[in-house]
């Protein structure tokens, strides 16, 4: 579709959102993944010199633009997204990526559970002046109704849900989507290393810790796994983020106590070897899905396919 024109920016500090480090389970990091570029339409302002700045996310919120790339490259030529609807389940926090697609024009909607994700995301919309919806919803129970939007997404808030939970959010987001639309999702992949790094194991694949004083959730999935939970979608881009983070930070001492976690089993004085390549054994991994829902059948080829599919026929 036709891209906008850029508006000039002075080459100063950046946005101050920019600065944010990825928050990992039990690591402070820096996404190593440069964000792709997008093409605001409208932007934030800066009153003192009135001149206007893109949204610049979070950088464990980076993936979101792969979305927003893959929805304009799918467009018409002529087409732009200025109109079409979008909604981002788990939409809270200081940055709410959901203003990207704001800036194109798009008819933004996001629900979260927590009123204190909400609170910031919505101060960050007062202050930005950007038309975004925002209300209180639950993911697994959403109150749309069918068909409602054009696109759907969620980015590291359906990790927090029990593995059940989340094949009920996963549900949902289809269920809210029009046939043929597009959606991002993303679970935590078991590959991710050490595991206890999010906390004592209660169920399997679902660990807990504490975070900020709460009790926080964190549900990881094999890959059959995560495949299954997107069995009725027609699957556009699958991918795996790999992040090498926090290694570095390990003590000697605490390197002898992951020997327990080891993939394949170690001695000690092999594990103890493996200690200057630490930085390569600690990983957080998220594989991600844009998803397509399918086009309904007519009611009455559906029909056609029940008789035809009947005993004695």
């Amino acid at each position: 579709g036709a891209t906008p024109k850029t508006l000039a920016c002075r080459q100063a500090s950046p946005h101050p959102s920019a600065q944010d480090p990825m928050l990992n389970p039990r690591h402070g990091s820096e996404h190593l993944r440069s964000a792709m570029s997008v093409y605001p339409i409208v932007t934030q302002r800066d009153k003192e010199e009135d001149l206007v700045y893109p949204t610049v996310l979070r950088m464990n919120a980076t993936p979101v633009y792969r979305f927003l790339s893959l929805i304009v490259s799918r467009l018409d030529d002529g087409e732009t997204v200025r109109g079409q609807s979008i909604l981002d389940c788990g939409c809270g926090g200081a940055v709410p990526p959901l203003a990207i697609f704001a800036e194109q024009g798009m008819e933004a909607v996001g629900v979260d559970i927590s009123e204190r994700q909400l609170e910031l995301a919505a101060g960050f919309v007062d202050r930005t002046g950007l038309d975004v919806r925002l209300q209180r919803a639950d993911m697994r129970d959403l109150p749309f109704p069918d068909a409602a939007f054009d696109y759907v997404y969620e980015h590291y808030s359906m990790c927090h849900l029990s593995r059940a939970d989340t094949a009920q959010a996963v549900s949902e987001m289809r269920r809210v989507l029009k046939p043929e639309g597009l959606a991002f999702l993303g679970v935590i992949s078991t590959e991710s290393w050490p595991p206890s790094s999010y906390g004592e194991e209660r169920a399997p694949g679902e660990r807990w810790m504490v975070e900020d004083g709460d009790e926080v959730r964190h549900s990881l999935f094999s890959d059959a796994q995560a495949d299954r939970l997107v069995s009725d979608w027609h699957v556009l881009l699958k991918e795996k983020d790999v992040l090498h983070v926090g290694g570095e930070e390990l003590s000697e001492t605490d390197w002898a106590a992951l020997r327990a976690e080891a993939v394949v089993p170690r001695s000690a004085e092999e594990w103890a070897a493996e200690y200057e390549r630490r930085t390569d054994y600690v990983r957080y991994v998220h594989s991600y899905y844009a998803l397509k829902k399918p086009a309904e059948r007519s009611q009455s080829r559906t029909r056609r396919s029940r008789r035809s599919s009947s005993p004695g026929r």
